[in-house]
Order: C-alpha cells, then sequence, then structure tokens
C-alpha cells in the first residue's frame, strides 16, 4: 500500500473515531445494518461503486534526445582540411574528418587500433659482416645461402577489428580467425583504392577511429587548419532515446528489457523498451529552494524508442513514461477515503439506499491512484457510498 493510500485511510479512522461509538463498535454481520435516515448523509458527499480496470502504472518526467555524448580524438600529425556540419551522421566506413586531405574513417568496434595493420617487413639477407660458417654447420641465418626467414603474420583483437569492418564494407569475405592473412593484405588494398588512397596495404592506426556504433555529430570542436592531433568532434548515437532520472528506492517496474509506454513532445505516442538501468545513485538537480531538502538521491534509465519514426521533427523535450505495473480488471472501485477503518480490524463502506444507509463489511484488493478496489456481501456497481471527500 502506498503512502497516500495510508494517510487517506488514517483520515478516514479518524472521522470514524469522532463520529460516535454507534460506528467504532460496528461488527460486521451477513446483513447489512440500517441507519436511521436522520443519520444519512449528505448527498453531496455520496460516489457511486463503479466496476472497472485498476493499473498500479505509473507516469514518470523523462527527456528526448541522443543520449551521452563522447569526444573523437585524432593523434595524426598533419593539418585539419575537413569537418563535417553538426547534425551530421557517419556510418561504418564514412569519413569522420580528413588530416592533410587524407580521410580518416569510422570502423565499428570495441578495440581501437594501436599498432600499424599490414604485411610485416621481412629481415635482409646477405648482410655484409655476418660470421663464416664453419665447415659441416649450417649457414648463419640471414647468410645468402640460408632460406628467406618465414612471415609471421601479425593477429590479434585489433586485426579482428580491421577484417570484420573490410567484411562488412564488401571487401573480404566473411572469416572467422584474427590473423593477417594474404587475403587481408589484398581487401585493403582494395579498401583504399575506394577511398583513392595509394594501396599499400598497410593501414596506419591514425588513419581510422573505431567506435561502437554509427555516430551523429554533436559538435565541431577543432577548426580547419588546426594541427590534427587534438579533439576533434563530440559524436553521440544516432538514434534518440529517452533519459528517466528515478528515485532510487523506486525503481519498481523500471528494469532492463521492460516495456514502457511514451508520449513524445510533438504529441504523439510510442512505445520504447528500456535498455539500461544505472547502479550509481547520484543527487538529483538542486535549484537552492528549500524543497531541495525533500529530494532523494536518482538512478537514470536509458530508453530506446521502438519507432525511432515517431520522434520526426523533435530532436529534444519532455517525455511523459508510463511505466507497467500490476493491474485488475472489471473489479469494484471506491475512493479510498469511503473506505471506514473499524475498530476491531477490517474495514466497512457505508452504503446509502434511499433515506437510509447502511454500514457493509469490505475486503480490500489493489490501491491505485486513490482508489481501491472491494468486494463485500450484496455489493454492486451504481450503489452509493459514503466518502469524506
Amino acid at each position: 500500500m502506498s503512502k497516500r493510500s495510508r494517510r487517506a485511510i488514517a483520515l478516514v479512522t479518524g472521522a470514524v473515531v469522532m463520529t460516535g461509538a454507534g460506528v467504532a463498535g460496528f461488527r460486521i454481520f451477513d446483513k447489512p445494518e440500517k441507519a436511521v435516515a436522520s443519520d444519512g448523509p449528505d448527498p453531496a458527499q455520496t460516489v457511486e461503486i463503479v466496476r472497472t480496470d485498476l493499473s498500479q502504472a505509473r507516469d514518470l518526467e523523462g527527456q528526448l534526445g541522443y543520449g551521452a555524448g563522447q569526444t573523437v580524438k585524432s593523434h595524426a600529425e598533419g593539418t585539419i582540411t575537413w569537418l563535417p556540419k553538426v547534425g551530421a551522421a557517419v556510418e561504418q566506413g564514412g569519413v569522420l574528418f580528413r588530416v592533410d586531405d587524407k580521410p580518416v574513417v569510422l570502423f565499428y568496434g570495441s578495440t581501437p587500433l594501436f599498432r600499424t595493420i599490414g604485411k610485416p617487413q621481412t629481415p635482409p639477407v646477405g648482410i655484409p659482416g655476418n660470421p663464416p660458417s664453419t665447415p659441416g654447420s649450417p649457414p648463419p641465418p640471414g647468410s645468402p645461402s640460408s632460406p628467406p626467414p618465414k612471415d609471421k603474420p601479425i593477429e590479434g583483437p585489433d586485426v579482428r577489428v580491421v577484417k570484420q569492418n573490410l567484411t562488412a564494407l564488401g571487401f573480404l569475405p566473411k572469416t572467422t580467425t584474427d590473423k593477417l592473412t594474404s587475403a587481408t593484405i589484398k581487401a585493403i588494398k582494395k579498401w583504399q583504392e575506394s577511398l583513392d588512397l595509394e594501396q599499400t596495404g598497410v593501414i596506419d592506426p591514425t588513419s581510422v577511429v573505431v567506435l561502437p556504433g554509427a555516430v551523429r555529430v554533436d559538435s565541431v570542436k577543432a577548426a580547419l587548419g588546426d594541427p590534427a592531433a587534438a579533439e576533434i568532434l563530440g559524436v553521440t548515437a544516432t538514434d534518440k532515446v529517452v533519459t528517466l532520472p528515478v528515485d532510487a528506492d523506486s525503481t519498481q517496474g523500471i528494469s532492463t528489457g521492460a516495456k514502457v509506454k511514451l508520449t513524445l513532445p510533438n504529441g504523439k505516442a510510442t512505445t520504447g523498451t528500456i535498455r539500461s538501468v544505472g547502479t550509481d545513485a547520484t543527487p538529483p538537480p538542486s535549484d537552492g529552494s528549500p524543497a531541495d531538502g525533500g529530494k532523494k538521491a536518482q538512478v537514470t534509465a536509458l530508453i530506446t524508442l521502438d519507432h525511432q519514426a515517431a520522434s520526426t521533427g523533435v530532436d529534444s523535450g519532455p517525455v511523459t513514461v508510463t511505466v507497467p505495473g500490476a493491474s485488475r480488471k472489471g473489479v469494484l472501485v471506491v475512493p479510498i477515503a469511503a473506505l471506514l477503518a473499524l475498530r476491531e480490524g477490517g474495514y466497512a463502506v457505508q452504503v446509502v439506499t434511499g433515506s437510509t444507509s447502511a454500514l457493509v463489511g469490505v475486503k480490500t484488493g489493489m490501491f491505485a491512484d486513490g482508489n481501491v478496489e472491494i468486494t463485500g456481501a450484496g455489493l454492486q456497481a451504481g450503489q452509493k457510498v459514503v466518502t469524506t471527500s
């Protein structure tokens, strides 16, 4: 039961105790006990019992946007010669910016390139000054008569990133290894040709930026002519999301994978899926007012829109998030203020029939939105009951 429900019942309890011993000492019988007409309530203080649905779903306030951003940095030597516009979307294989008129390309992945990816250099052979071989001994490595050493292909997660992106871009057949092969080098050359670059078969790590997915340019931090080794862009995801702050002690129904209803700033209704729920509670924003003392620490949930098209025309703004909760279908419902708490325990409602009224014992069910589900002998929709408000 919510605090609001308990407060309402407490108020009603006080009202019942002050009514007198006739109500306070009431016992629940199989048949309603009739009251004299003069004891009947003011008609303006009655409400009808209704048969309806109850739900403990909650409406919370979120914010539409593109989610948290990140900064794209460059470690290349040279000069910035081209930058994208704010709002531009860059997908896998697209150009993020140019250094000395050479493209810096977006690859998808989780491991940045930390070394040059290409065919390893073969050590030179026939180096003057190698010690002569003794009779019967094999020629020393590197001598003209010794076989050239075999190239050992490099391998690792950064190579895997290159191969996965070349596959996704159509330059390399799908592969399950993370080794640099001759097929990989051939694919690198094809990729370089598509960018009008020299076909070296070698990728410099400063020519590629590895990010989890497509990005939207949120800000441009550098200017044309600036040194390239600096912060270049601020980027976000390309899909809009809803950020939902929620009190850390009130996260019922808010869990990863849960479906929610959304009312967007443009008035359109759609649905969303909770992608993540933070575990680090932080103080809520403060405006310096005395009410700040009553605010609670909050965690943040991130919600993806199931239909991005629903947000067309608006990039940011407040969103009403309806979080699901338990529900009851087709039950008898009265306002919580209609409940009478009995001294011997339990609750009753005072049913008004014409000029008379009777107390009927009830069993309560779900509480939601100031109403309560009730069951009791002879109760039905349309009957009037006394309420304190």
